[in-house]
C-alpha cells in the first residue's frame, strides 16, 4: 500500500499529454481539451501536448517526444497504442515524472504481459500509475480536468471513484443535473498501480474530501482494501456500491461482510448513493431504531409504517406522558401520529414538541401533503426551528411539487434532510441506523469471551499434521471428534442426537474461502431447512464475542434461539462461532468444515453432523485481516519478578481504562498533549482494538494484587501507508516510572518496526518531556527543533 507520489496524480504542476490530437474522435484530443479549457492554466498549471506529428496545437507548442520537454512534467498522461506504453513509462520514469494517467486500454492476447512491463518500467522510479484503461481525474476546485469526459465536475466536498469509466461518466452527468459536486473524481480503470486501497488512504486524509463514494466492481489486495477502508470510515463516511453481483455462491455475503467490518455503508443504486451522502452528512448521534412519524395523512403514515418493517427498523413506542401532551395538543395518541388535513399550525408545533421529548423516539420523520387550509410553508418555518435544536435526527418529506417547494426549501436551510417520497424518507432512516452499527462493530471494545479456555491447539494441529502426512484429506471419526472437542465443539452421541431432534434451533456453521477475502465463516439455520431458508449470514475471521453476536442476530436462528432455549444456549453457540473463526485462524490446512446441524444443549454445542476437508496450506491464503499476533507475546525479567510483553487487544479495554486513571495529570498532559480526565470511549477503541497491518501497540502486563491482569505501560507506532516512518508514543504509570520499563517496551517496539523494514520511528513530544528525549537518544536516535513552540521532533533511523 503506498499514497507516494499520488499529489502529483490530483495536484500537479505540469501535465503532459502524450497522444495530443486535433481530430475529434481521438481521446487525446478530449484530453487536451479538457486541460485548456479548464481554469487549471489560470492557477499557473502548465500543459505540454506531445506528438510528433504537430508542431503546435490549441495555440501551443507541440513536443515531438518525451525528451523535448523543457522539464520532467508532473503528470503525464498517455492516450498512445498499448504497446508503447512500457517504453514511455520507462522514459518518464528517467526524465522525472512520477505520476502517470494510462487511459489506453490493455485487453487481449498481451494484455497481462504488457502490465507486467508497465508495472516493471515504473518501479525503479517510484513513478505512480493510474490505469491501464482509466477515463482519467479531476480535481474541481484546482481547476484540473485531466479526463475526456465531456462535462467538467462540479466543486464539492464528495470524492468519487469508480473502476468502470462508463459508469463514472453517467453518475457525473447525473450529479450535474442535480448539483452536486466533487473535491476528486477518478475513473480508475484496471488498477494495476493505483488501486482502492491506495485512494482511501489518500482520501483519508485529504481535507477537501468530506465523504467517500465508491464503485466497485471487484476488489483485490483484501487486506489493503480492508486496512485502508477501516482507517478511512473513522473519520468520515465511506459510501460503497458494488456493481454486478457475483454468481459464486455466498459471494454477496462476503463482500456486506467486509463492508460492515470496516465500518463502511453499502448501497444498491447510484441514486442510493448520493441520497446516503446527504443522509449521512447531516445525521445526528442515534441510540437505537426505534422512529417516531407526524403527519397529515393517515394513508402517509401507513405508507412509512410497511416501509419501515420492510427495512428491519420499528415504530417507537410512546409514552404516557407523551400520549398525554398529544391529547392535548388536540392530536391522535399513538404512532404513527396522524394530525389530519386540516391541522393549523398551533397544533403541529405542540405535537412536534411533545414527540421530541419522547425518550423511546430515537428519531423522528414528518411526513406532509399539501393541503388548502394550511400552508405548508407556515408550517415548516413553525417547526423547523424545533426540529433544528432537536438532539436528534429529523427526516422529512414535503410531497408534491410547487405547492412545497418554499418548505423543503426552509427544512434544506435548516439542516434537516428531505425527500420526495415517505419511502425514501424511512430507507434515510434504515441507512442511518445501519450506519450507526457498522461504525459500532468498528469501534467496540469487546469483552472477553466469557467461560472460554485457549484452545488445545497443538493437539488440532498434531491430528491434522498427521492426516495429510498420511495422505488423508479427511479426519477418521475419533480424530474428528478430538479435533472439534479441541476447540470446544461435541459430536452428538446417538442418545444427544435422539434428544435433540426435537428442538427449534439448529444452526449451522461453515468454513468456507473466498478468492478475493479468503476464508470466511457462515452462520445460519441449520436442519433439514438449511439449503432452502436462505438464512445465512458470513464474517471474516478473526472474531470475537461482539462480532459473533452480531452475525447471529442478523439471523432468524437468533428468533428460534431467544423462543426455544435459554440465554445460555444462545451464548454457547456464539462462543462457538468464535472457536471456528479461531480455528481458521490457526488452520490454513483446514480448508472446508460444516457443522450441521448445530444444538446448544444444557450451555454445551453439540454437532449433530460434521464435515472437515483438509489440504495443504497454500502460501496465498491470507487472511482480509490479520489476527492477534501471538508469536510476539514475551515474557521478560523486570523489577525483581516477570512481566508479559504483548501487542494490546480489544478486550484490554477495560484495564486500559484502569490504566489511564492511574497516570498523574501531568503524564497525561505529556503524553495527550492536553488535561484529559476521561477516556471516551472513541478514543478508548482505538488505542485498544487497532489494525495489526498498520499499527502495533505493546503492553507491559501482569497480575496485579486481586489476581486480575493489570496494564503497567504500552508503547504504540502507527505506520504511513508507505512504512517509511512508524509514528510512536510511550507511556508508562506514574507509579512506575525511573525503574527501565519505558526502556523495555521502547526496545520492543523498535525491534518490531524494524523487522517489518519501517524506515523510522518518529514523533513529536513536548520540549519538557526530557525523559521521552532521552530515551529516544539513547537508542541512537535525534531531537530536533519543532515548527509549532514547545515542540520537539523525534527520529530514530531503523534502516
Amino acid at each position: 500500500m503506498s499514497i507516494r507520489n499520488l499529489d502529483r496524480l490530483f495536484q500537479p504542476r505540469s501535465v503532459a499529454v502524450i497522444g495530443a490530437s486535433e481530430k475529434p474522435q481521438r481521446i487525446g484530443t478530449r484530453v487536451l481539451d479538457n486541460l485548456v479549457e479548464g481554469t487549471f492554466g489560470a492557477g499557473g498549471g502548465q500543459v505540454w501536448p506531445v506528438n510528433p506529428k504537430y508542431a503546435r496545437l490549441r495555440g501551443m507548442p507541440c513536443y515531438a517526444r518525451v525528451s523535448a520537454l523543457q522539464a520532467a512534467p508532473d503528470l503525464a498522461i498517455i492516450c498512445t497504442p498499448a504497446a508503447g506504453v512500457p517504453g514511455l513509462i520507462a522514459e518518464l520514469g528517467a526524465r522525472g515524472t512520477r505520476a502517470a494517467i494510462v487511459m489506453t486500454a490493455m485487453d487481449g492476447r498481451d494484455a497481462d504481459s504488457l502490465r507486467q512491463a508497465m508495472l516493471n518500467a515504473a518501479r525503479p522510479h517510484l513513478l505512480r500509475i493510474l490505469g491501464p484503461g482509466s477515463l482519467g481525474v479531476q480535481s474541481p476546485a484546482a481547476g484540473l480536468n485531466a479526463s475526456f469526459h465531456h462535462l467538467p465536475a462540479g466543486a464539492g466536498k464528495l470524492a468519487f471513484v469508480s473502476q468502470s469509466g462508463a459508469l463514472a461518466a453517467a453518475v457525473l452527468d447525473w450529479a450535474a443535473l442535480r448539483g452536486i459536486g466533487f473535491s476528486r473524481c477518478i475513473a480508475m480503470g484496471g488498477g494495476a498501480d493505483v488501486d482502492f486501497g491506495d485512494l482511501l488512504d489518500y482520501l483519508a486524509a485529504d481535507v477537501a474530501t468530506h465523504a467517500i463514494l465508491l464503485c466497485v466492481e471487484q476488489l483485490g489486495a483484501a487486506r489493503k482494501f480492508m486496512s485502508a477502508g477501516r482507517l478511512a470510515a473513522r473519520g468520515k463516511p465511506v459510501i460503497v456500491l458494488k456493481v454486478g453481483r457475483d454468481a459464486a455462491p455466498g459471494a454477496d455475503l462476503v463482500f456486506d461482510a467486509a463492508i460492515r467490518r470496516a465500518g463502511m455503508l453499502r448501497v444498491y443504486s447510484t441514486e442510493d448513493l448520493f441520497d446516503a451522502v446527504e443522509t449521512l452528512a447531516r445525521r445526528r448521534p442515534q441510540r437505537g431504531e426505534r422512529l417516531a412519524v407526524l403527519t397529515n395523512s393517515g394513508g402517509l403514515g401507513l405508507i412509512a409504517a410497511d416501509a419501515l418493517a420492510s427495512g428491519g427498523a420499528r415504530l417507537a413506542p410512546l409514552s404516557d406522558d407523551t400520549l398525554k401532551r398529544l391529547a392535548q395538543a388536540g392530536a391522535p395518541p399513538a404512532n404513527p401520529v396522524d394530525l389530519l388535513a386540516d391541522a393549523p399550525v398551533e397544533r403541529y408545533t405542540a405535537a412536534v414538541e411533545a414527540v421530541l421529548r419522547e425518550p423511546q423516539a430515537d428519531a423522528l420523520l414528518f411526513l406532509h401533503a399539501p393541503t388548502a387550509m394550511v400552508s405548508s410553508q407556515l408550517i415548516a418555518e413553525a417547526v423547523a426551528p424545533l426540529m433544528r435544536a432537536a438532539g436528534k435526527n429529523v427526516l422529512s418529506c414535503w410531497l408534491g411539487g410547487s405547492s412545497v417547494t418554499f418548505a423543503r426549501q426552509v427544512f434544506a436551510d435548516a439542516g434537516l434532510p428531505t425527500y420526495d417520497t415517505p419511502e425514501k424518507a424511512v430507507h434515510g432512516f434504515v441507512q442511518i441506523a445501519q450506519y450507526r452499527r457498522n461504525q459500532e462493530l468498528l469501534m467496540e471494545v469487546p469483552a472477553g469471551q466469557p467461560g472460554t479456555s485457549a484452545p488445545e491447539r497443538a493437539a488440532a494441529r498434531a491430528l491434522v499434521t498427521a492426516a495429510l502426512a498420511s495422505g488423508r484429506a479427511e479426519l477418521p471419526d475419533e480424530d474428528a471428534r478430538a479435533f472439534l472437542a479441541a476447540y470446544g465443539i461435541a459430536l452428538a452421541t446417538p442418545a444427544q442426537a435422539a434428544l435433540a431432534g426435537h428442538t427449534l434451533a439448529a444452526a449451522r456453521i461453515q468454513i468456507g474461502a473466498d478468492p478475493v477475502f479468503g476464508p470466511v465463516v457462515f452462520f445460519g439455520q441449520g436442519g433439514i431447512a438449511a439449503e432452502v431458508a436462505a438464512d445465512r449470514v458470513a464474517g471474516l475471521p478473526p472474531l470475537n464475542m461482539v462480532l459473533a453476536r452480531d452475525m447471529v442476530g442478523r439471523t432468524r436462528v437468533a428468533r428460534l434461539l431467544a423462543q426455544g432455549q435459554t440465554a445460555a444456549d444462545a451464548e454457547a453457540i456464539v462462543r462457538t462461532l468464535v472457536q471456528v473463526a479461531d480455528m481458521v485462524t490457526a488452520l490454513p490446512e483446514l480448508a472446508e468444515l460444516d457443522l450441521n446441524p448445530l444444538l446448544a444443549i444444557g450451555g454445551a454445542v453439540v454437532a449433530l453432523g460434521a464435515r472437515l476437508l483438509l489440504a495443504p496450506a497454500r502460501s496465498e491464503r491470507t487472511l482480509a485481516i490479520r489476527p492477534y499476533p501471538q508469536e510476539l507475546e514475551q515474557d521478560v525479567a523486570w523489577d525483581g519478578g516477570h512481566i508479559l510483553l504483548r501487542p494490546i487487544r480489544p478486550e484490554d479495554g477495560p484495564q486500559h481504562q484502569v490504566f489511564f486513571h492511574a497516570l498523574d495529570a501531568d503524564d497525561v498532559r505529556l503524553r495527550f498533549f492536553s488535561a484529559m480526565r476521561e477516556l471516551p470511549p472513541a478514543q478508548l477503541a482505538r488505542l485498544t482494538q487497532i489494525d495489526y497491518d498498520r499499527a502495533m501497540a505493546f503492553i507491559a502486563t501482569r497480575n496485579g494484587a486481586d489476581g486480575q491482569p493489570e496494564t503497567l505501560g504500552v508503547a504504540r507506532a502507527v505506520t504511513d501507508p508507505d512504512n517509511q516512518h512508524a509514528e510512536f508514543a510511550i507511556v508508562v504509570r506514574s507509579d512506575l516510572k525511573g525503574r527501565g520499563l519505558g526502556h523495555i517496551l521502547f526496545g520492543k517496539l523498535v525491534d518490531y518496526f524494524r523487522g517489518r523494514g519501517t524506515g523510522a520511528i518518529v514523533g513529536d513530544a513536548l520540549s519538557e518531556n526530557l525523559d521521552v528525549q532521552n530515551l529516544v537518544r539513547r537508542f541512537g536516535g535525534v531531537v530536533s527543533a519543532h515548527p509549532e513552540a514547545g515542540m520537539v521532533r523525534l527520529e530514530l533511523p531503523l534502516r
